[in-house]
C-alpha cells in the first residue's frame, strides 16, 4: 500500500509538483519506515534520503511550513542511516534535527518541544553508536528534563516518552560508569511503565519487558545479582505472554530476553536453569 501510495504522488508530483511534492515526501517518510520494518534496510534508507531531499526543497522556498517536516524527516533519515552502518552520516543527521527543533522551539515552545525531547533522545544514541558517551550522555539528560516538564503538565500524554527517556538515560549513565545514577534511572522507568501497564496492559506491556531487561543488566552491574535475576524472570515471563499472543511479533525478544536470564542465572549458579534457558533460546532463534 505504501508502494502504491508513492507511485500515484509521483505521477501527480509530474503534473503538479508545488501541489503534490509534500505528500510525495510525507509518502516516502512511510514507505521508509515499513521498509524498515520488513528489513529491506537499503530500500528505506533510498526512499528516507529522497524524503529529506524533498522537504529541504520545500523549507527553502517555505520555512515557516516546511522546516518542521524537514526535522522530521532528517530524524527518519537518522535511523535509516544508523541501520545500515552509516554512523557518522546519522550523527550528522540527527544534530541538523535538534538544531532545527530547537530554533522552532525558540518560536513557539509548546509546539515543538516534545519533537526536540525526541530528536535529543535520537541524537543521544546516535553519539552513543560513534562513542561519543559524554555527548551521548549530555543529549539524554536533557532530553529527560523536557520529558519530565512536558509530563508534569500532562502526565497522560507523556508519562511513556518519559519512561522511555529515562531507559536511554540508564544506558548512557552505564556507558560512563555512573551505574548507581544509572540505576535510579532504570529503576524509575519501570515504576512509570509497571503503572502504565497495569492501565492499559495491551499498550504498555512490551515497554514494561523492555525496561525490565534493562533493570536486570544495571542490578548485575552493581552487584545485585539476585535482584536483577528477578528483574530478568518477570521479563521472560512477559514476553511468553507477549509471544503466545503475537508470535510473530514477540518470539524474537523472548529469545532476546532468554540470552539475558540465562546470564543473570550464571551469575548466581543457576547452571542447569540457566542450560534450560539457552538451549529454548536456540530453539527460538533457529526456527
Amino acid at each position: 500500500a505504501a508502494r502504491e501510495a508513492v507511485r500515484l504522488r509521483r505521477a501527480l508530483v509530474e503534473e503538479s509538483p508545488t501541489v503534490y511534492t509534500p505528500d510525495l515526501a510525507m509518502s516516502l517518510n512511510s514507505l521508509a519506515n515499513i521498509l524498515s520494518e520488513v528489513g529491506e534496510r537499503n530500500e528505506a534508507l533510498g526512499a528516507a534520503r529522497e524524503a529529506v531531499e524533498l522537504y529541504r526543497g520545500l523549507a527553502a522556498a517555505s520555512p515557516a511550513a516546511y522546516t518542521p517536516d524537514l526535522a522530521g524527516s532528517l530524524n527518519n533519515l537518522a535511523n535509516r542511516l544508523s541501520e545500515v552502518g552509516e554512523r557518522n552520516e546519522a550523527l550528522g543527521a540527527a544534530r541538523e534535527a535538534v538544531e532545527l527543533y530547537r530554533a522552532l522551539v525558540e518560536e513557539s515552545q509548546v509546539a515543538y518541544t516534545p519533537n526536540l525531547a525526541m530528536s535529543l533522545t535520537n541524537l543521544a544514541n546516535r553519539f552513543s553508536a560513534v562513542g561519543e558517551r559524554n555527548e551521548a550522555l549530555e543529549a539524554a539528560r536533557e532530553a529527560v528534563e523536557l520529558y519530565r516538564g512536558l509530563a508534569e503538565a500532562s502526565p497522560v500524554a507523556y508519562t511513556p516518552d518519559l519512561a522511555m527517556s529515562l531507559n536511554n538515560l540508564a544506558n548512557r549513565l552505564s556507558e560512563v560508569g555512573e551505574r548507581n545514577e544509572a540505576l535510579e534511572a532504570a529503576r524509575e522507568a519501570v515504576r512509570l511503565r509497571r503503572a502504565l501497564a497495569e492501565a492499559s496492559p495491551q499498550a504498555y506491556t512490551p515497554d514494561l519487558a523492555g525496561s525490565l531487561t534493562n533493570l536486570a543488566s544495571i542490578l548485575s552491574a552493581v552487584g545485585e545479582q539476585d535482584r536483577a535475576l528477578e528483574a530478568a524472570r518477570e521479563a521472560v515471563e512477559l514476553y511468553r505472554g507477549l509471544a503466545e499472543a503475537s508470535p510473530q511479533a514477540y518470539t524474537p525478544r523472548l529469545a532476546t530476553s532468554l540470552n539475558n536470564l540465562v546470564i543473570r542465572l550464571s551469575a548466581v549458579g543457576e547452571r542447569n536453569e540457566a542450560l534450560v534457558a539457552a538451549r529454548e533460546a536456540v530453539r527460538l532463534r533457529r526456527a
